[in-house]
Formats: structure tokens, sequence, C-alpha cells
């Protein structure tokens, strides 16, 4: 719309056997504001953003709420901040979602990455993200085997993940080539 405001959507499709989910899809109108002018998104952005729109979901198994489906409206909200300096670049996010009318389900998680460049094209990488999760709709009635837990194949009933991550990365070509449209993240 501008150079700070942005009108765009969000949808995601997906099936996931670890996540008893045979098919979910969620589509929603967005609305996002950088604090930053559009022509700095190459070197920074503090983006703030907001989604709503139906969820539907297909169970592969009974939940434990009894549902073999959901038709649900989510709302997304998310602030972003992403910059980028000749020592590398860093990234964090926080982002909550929500099932209307009922906010007592809900997904915060919070996840950042820094990228220090060593020399022109190798980076070190750290990761990391924590969440706090209570809207977890598909966990199967049935409980998990011992086998399905060390095999992962089943998630398991928690109120919280954690991940950490570090790891080089090599990037040749343009340097540009990452960079293609800065609204409403990647």
């Amino acid at each position: 719309l501008n150079d700070h405001w942005s009108v765009g959507g969000r949808t995601s499709i997906g099936s996931s056997s670890f996540d008893n989910v045979s098919l979910h899809f969620f589509a929603a109108p967005a609305v996002e504001y950088n604090l930053f002018p559009y022509s700095q998104y190459t070197r920074r952005q503090l983006r703030i953003g907001y989604a709503i729109g139906p969820y539907h979901a297909r169970y592969v198994e009974e939940t434990l709420y009894f549902k073999r489906s959901d038709s649900l409206a989510q709302q997304q909200a998310s602030a972003t901040l992403d910059q980028r300096e000749p020592w590398g670049s860093m990234q964090a996010e926080l982002e909550l979602s929500t099932y209307v009318p009922d906010p007592s389900r809900y997904r915060l998680r919070l996840e950042g990455d820094v990228n220090l460049r060593l020399a022109r094209g190798l980076s070190l990488s750290l990761e990391g993200s924590a969440s706090r999760i209570r809207d977890q709709l598909s966990i199967p009635r049935r409980g998990v085997t011992p086998e399905e837990v060390l095999l992962r194949l089943r998630r398991l009933r928690s109120g919280y993940e954690y991940d950490i991550e570090i790891g080089l990365t090599y990037t040749f070509g343009s340097i540009f080539n990452t960079i293609v449209n800065p609204r409403f993240g990647q």
C-alpha cells in the first residue's frame, strides 16, 4: 500500500501422520506494518502482522476431543525483526496463534537466529526456538506405544517445545539471490 503498510494473505495446506492430520488447510487475508520504510528492506525490517481466517482439519484417528475433523476460525499475530549487517544477520520472531472464539487454545512461539560471517560465503549459524503450546487439537485419543515414542512416529501431548541448532553455512552465487519480496516474511 505504501512504504510501511502491506496487505496480502497467508495460507497453509498439509498432511502429517506424526501430527495425526490427514489434511489441514488455512487461508486468511492479512495486514502488515513495517516500522522501517520499504527502501531499507535489504538491511532492516521490523514487521508487525495480523491474519484471521478459516482453519479446517481432518484427522487420521479420533482425537482426545472425540473429533475426526475441525472447522474453526484461526487468528495469527506476529512481530519480526530482521537485520543484515557486514558482520552477518539476525532475525527474531514472536508469533501468537489462537482459535476463535476460544483463546485458551493458543500457541506462542519465539524463535531467533544469528548468522555470523566468518569469511566470504561462510557463516556460523546459531538458531533457537521455544513454544508454549495449548492448541494440540489433533492428538489421538488412543495412547502412543513406546516404539512410536522412541521412533518419533507420533506427537506427544506437551505444553512446551524447545529447539537449538548450531551449524556452518556456505553460500555462493549472487548476494541478492535470496531477496525476492520482503513483505510478509519469506
